[in-house]
């Protein structure tokens, strides 16, 4: 039994699939497994540089960095689903690292903001060439019609992460 089998369940359109032996899978369950495990294997291809010294929650924060522009503790805390003082913790690691720096709140003197470091562009260069090294190979490890089908099928992957 496949992991994608295991964690099986209804789709809401309730429509399944066909697998060899005559079992029937559902294409959200098993889309869902694979996507989930898929990127949890990407996650974890950090290098042997910088990125392999940074936890999850760290690279997350630079993650969320990246995408928001610069934010305050607070917001970084709540964003990240952390507690304030934890992610002060972390804000001082990544700091010490030089990957964060703070600079004053434009409006509010008491807050400060907290922004990714030119040192960061190149940690993302990094770990995005381990990742995709990483990915490339085992794509190569798939065989020809495999590697197709998944060709096939990005247009549709790119919309459908394009909904979220």
């Amino acid at each position: 039994m496949s992991y994608a089998n295991d964690m099986s369940v209804e789709s809401t359109a309730g429509s399944r699939l066909p697998v060899p032996g005559g079992a029937q899978l559902d294409p959200v369950a098993a889309l869902r497994a694979s996507v989930l495990v898929l990127a949890r294997r990407l996650r974890n291809q950090q290098g042997a540089g910088v990125g392999g010294q940074l936890s999850a929650t760290e690279l997350a924060v630079l993650g969320r960095l990246a995408r928001c522009g610069p934010m305050t503790p607070g917001q970084l805390a709540k964003a990240e689903h952390v507690q304030p003082p934890s992610m002060t913790r972390i804000v001082e690691r990544l700091e010490a690292r030089g990957l964060l720096a703070r600079q004053p709140h434009p409006t509010d003197r008491r807050q400060v903001l907290i922004s990714r470091t030119e040192a960061v562009n190149a940690l993302v260069t990094e770990l995005r060439a381990v990742r995709a090294a990483w990915l490339a190979s085992h794509l190569e490890r798939l065989d020809a019609e495999d590697q197709h089908a998944i060709a096939a099928a990005l247009p549709a992957l790119q919309r459908l992460a394009e909904l979220a």
